[in-house]
């Protein structure tokens, strides 16, 4: 949930990215909640490309902001 005065923040965050190992894409899931998902080559990467997740943590601390990460895995058979 985030205050519309924090849409333009969240959008840039989470700008669409399709690169050949790195893809984020933000979705907007009702008026003031949305998600992104980020794709990595491995879990090394991922562990070292955290700006957006420290970006959008540092929303939590907004008043009406409440961020949540989650971390997964794609297994490719």
């Amino acid at each position: 949930m985030l205050a519309p005065s924090l849409w333009a923040v969240v959008e840039a965050i989470g700008s669409n990215v399709d690169e050949e190992k790195d893809k984020r894409t933000l979705f907007k899931t009702g008026d003031n909640s949305s998600f992104i998902i980020e794709f990595f080559d491995n879990i090394t990467i991922a562990g070292k490309k955290i700006e957006t997740m420290k970006a959008m943590q540092g929303l939590s601390e907004q008043a009406m902001a409440k961020v949540s990460i989650q971390e997964g895995s794609i297994i490719k058979k």
